[in-house]
């Protein structure tokens, strides 16, 4: 009975999710696109560069999290949603419920990305075949072969950007801390994306979202391409898996270092 008495709160959870993840995909990857589309199409820089992604991603979960924050916090992150509960900020019962709305808004957001940038798409791949030069406006690949940068390297990046983040997260929302306004929350936590894109984004463009990462890459799978969980030695477990034990250290060490040790206020 309990459970059917919180239903509609958990409806209303997937929804904000799935809107607000929607949300971001859209313009982080649309950041992606247009910089890796109109720069190739265009055959200059005038589209910019990594610079635009990072503060395209900044923006854009900003936006989502303004869309989604009041019903669900704005998560928009299977490994946000999974540290949440470990440090009991969510019920065990709410992760699949967020989780879920996460990667069906990540899918359909990239196809809906698809769909927009189709002739832009067709016009940089001009053997008629999606090859890597577009495969990574839906999904992240190390820059360097795995020869050069270990799996090692690319696993430690992933779990250190996204405890970052959540560290980021959670001291922007503890009201015991800096007591930032909620009105300014989101700002603040894109700007965080955006300096984690910007320090440590070398190695595979610092995706650290399981649902950003793996939702548009099985839509490019479907698509057409046909590397997207073949290539870098079949690197796609890595940004899928890892960030999840990235965000859950993240939560812990703030909750150690800092969280348990500022007065509660009364």
């Amino acid at each position: 009975m309990k459970i059917g008495e919180n239903t509609n709160q958990y409806v209303r959870e997937f929804l904000a999710e799935t809107l607000g993840t929607f949300a971001l995909v859209i313009f982080g990857d649309g950041a992606v696109a247009q910089v890796v589309l109109g720069n190739a199409a265009r055959g200059d820089t005038f589209f910019g560069g990594f610079l635009n992604i990072s503060f395209g991603y900044g923006l854009a979960l900003m936006i989502g999290i303004c869309i989604s924050g009041g019903v669900s916090g704005g998560h928009l992150n299977p490994a946000v949603t999974l540290a949440m509960a470990a440090v009991k900020n969510l019920k065990p019962l709410q992760v699949p419920v967020y989780m879920a709305g996460q990667y069906l808004g990540a899918f359909l957001a990239a196809l809906v990305l698809w769909g927009e940038y189709a002739d832009a798409i067709k016009m940089v791949e001009t053997s008629g075949s999606y090859t890597s030069a577009t495969h990574g406006i839906f999904a992240s690949y190390p820059f360097f072969g795995t020869d050069q940068v270990t799996t090692l390297s690319l696993a430690m990046d992933q779990v250190l950007g996204t405890a970052m983040l959540l560290i980021i997260i959670l001291a922007v929302t503890d009201n015991n801390n800096m007591k930032i306004e909620s009105s300014l929350v989101p700002i603040t936590i894109g700007l965080g994306l955006t300096a984690i894109h910007l320090s440590f984004g070398l190695n595979a463009g610092s995706a650290i979202n399981p649902a950003r990462d793996f939702s548009p890459r099985l839509l490019s799978l479907l698509a057409g391409w046909k590397e997207p969980f073949k290539a870098a030695d079949s690197w796609f477990w890595i940004p899928w898996l890892l960030p999840h034990v990235g965000g859950v250290l993240g939560a812990g060490l703030y909750k150690v270092m800092v969280g348990c040790h500022i007065k509660e206020q009364e």
